[in-house]
């Protein structure tokens, strides 16, 4: 009989071996374009194995991205970090992790929050261009537009999946603290 520790072992050893090929095939190949057959190959474990921990490549990529927020994400929830200090967490975890975050981050092409930052990101450079002297290509002024429509992207979907009771004029209000940004240095 195999005691419970040896079979949580051998579920943790399939897990870690089919997410290592996962990522490893991500590294190389659009996620679309991978197939369960290349992973159990790549990570030597049998289709049926696959199939008896997992539904399907989107239920071990999801998977993979649950244990890697258990993993990494800890000093975000256990630790009291500065905002700065926020980011910066974040840069090394994105880093740690690059494949799998080029993967998720962009491979959303048609998603309503990529279309929306793309047409604000373009409706924001033509406001700049017309309206001021600056180079609306340049690294600050790309990280400053960036991080205003993440911001007003990230309030509107708290403001929506939380149900706030508080109508659109006062929410606008609410987000002058942008008001302040100067575009221009």
């Amino acid at each position: 009989m195999v005691n419970k520790t040896n079979e949580d072992l051998r579920v943790r050893r399939t897990h870690k071996l089919l997410y290592n090929a996962l990522l490893e095939l991500m590294g190389k190949h659009p996620f679309e374009q991978i197939t369960v057959k290349q992973i159990c190959e790549l990570a030597m474990v049998h289709r049926t194995t696959f199939y008896t921990h997992f539904q399907d490549k989107f239920d071990l990529l999801s998977s993979a991205v649950r244990q890697i927020a258990e993993e990494e994400f800890k000093n975000f929830t256990e630790v009291s970090l500065t905002p700065f200090d926020n980011f910066r967490e974040l840069l090394s975890i994105a880093k740690k992790h690059k494949t799998l975050f080029s993967q998720l981050l962009f491979e959303e092409r048609d998603s309503l929050r990529n279309l929306l930052r793309k047409a604000m990101g373009a409706g924001m450079k033509r406001y700049l261009t017309e309206n001021g002297s600056i180079e609306v290509n340049s690294i600050e002024i790309q990280i400053k537009i960036e991080a205003y429509i993440g911001a007003v992207l990230g309030v509107l979907n708290w403001w929506i999946e939380n149900n706030i009771s508080m109508d659109e004029e006062d929410l606008y209000k609410k987000m002058n603290i942008f008001s302040e940004w100067n575009f221009a240095e």
